[in-house]
């Protein structure tokens, strides 16, 4: 009967929660459409609170170490990007013309708050690297998820107020619908990487790098029906994450009787 509870207590599914703080660089119709480099400046904090499922100890038998969701684990987040700042960067904005006055005192501000799930498949087995006999200090993976995206945006031109005067824009910018400025929501995709390090049997450090992509072009409230601004926003978010494991020591009992 002992031995019956020990087994059903390893059946349990292991849980942790983190903290992550980098940050993100977006792609947006600030800057020059398909040259990142244009957009170095439009960065911002990003801030996450995540807590992840292993399936690992779902089947206690031993010979269930290499089956799949031994490497699986499934991660939901909340993740706050604070005061994202955009600004026109390139060639356009540098020339002694109207349109390049117009670009250079045009800026932007957006807030995003994603909520979401992603899947990561790591490269050891999360028992042997999570439990504490092992030797096994980094645990490489990748990822995929979805999120619900969140936005606030704004704009202003030192020329002068847009919603008064909107000839202190850019033409392209003057057309109904041409922007986009409040809140809104949108869904966006996430691929990614990251690697864990076992500092000790209950934390992890963790290394993760993003790509986001938008169902929306109007995150940073700019959406002209021209060619050079039709694409949707993106970007590249660099997080470094603190890790606490909750309980996995409750279904170690199996193996230390």
């Amino acid at each position: 009967m002992l031995l019956a509870n020990q087994v059903t207590n390893a059946q349990f599914f292991t849980h942790d929660v983190g903290f992550h703080a980098g940050t993100a660089t977006i792609q947006t119709d600030y800057g020059v459409r398909n040259n990142y480099l244009s957009s170095y400046g439009n960065s911002a904090v990003s801030l996450s609170f995540t807590h992840t499922l292993h399936f690992f100890n779902k089947d206690p038998r031993w010979n269930a170490d290499h089956k799949i969701w031994s490497y699986l684990a499934l991660r939901s987040e909340l993740n706050i990007i604070t005061n994202a700042n955009f600004q026109h960067h390139g060639r356009f904005v540098n020339e002694n013309t109207d349109l390049g006055r117009q670009l250079k005192a045009m800026t932007g501000i957006a807030n995003i708050t994603n909520v979401g799930f992603q899947l990561e498949y790591y490269m050891r087995c999360l028992k042997d690297f999570i439990y504490p006999w092992s030797d096994i200090r980094w645990n490489p993976y990748v990822l995929a998820g979805l999120q619900y995206t969140m936005f606030s945006n704004s704009l202003n031109s030192t020329l002068g107020d847009w919603e008064q005067d909107i000839t202190v824009l850019p033409n392209k910018w003057r057309t109904p619908g041409a922007l986009d400025v409040g809140k809104g929501t949108t869904f966006a995709a996430t691929f990614g990487a990251g690697i864990r390090y076992k500092f000790n049997p209950k934390i992890d450090f963790n290394l993760q790098f993003n790509w986001q992509f938008f169902f929306s072009d109007a995150v940073d409230g700019l959406q002209a029906n021209v060619i050079e601004n039709k694409n949707n926003e993106w970007l590249l978010n660099l997080q470094f994450g603190v890790i606490y494991h909750l309980n996995f020591d409750r279904p170690l009992s199996i193996f230390n009787r």
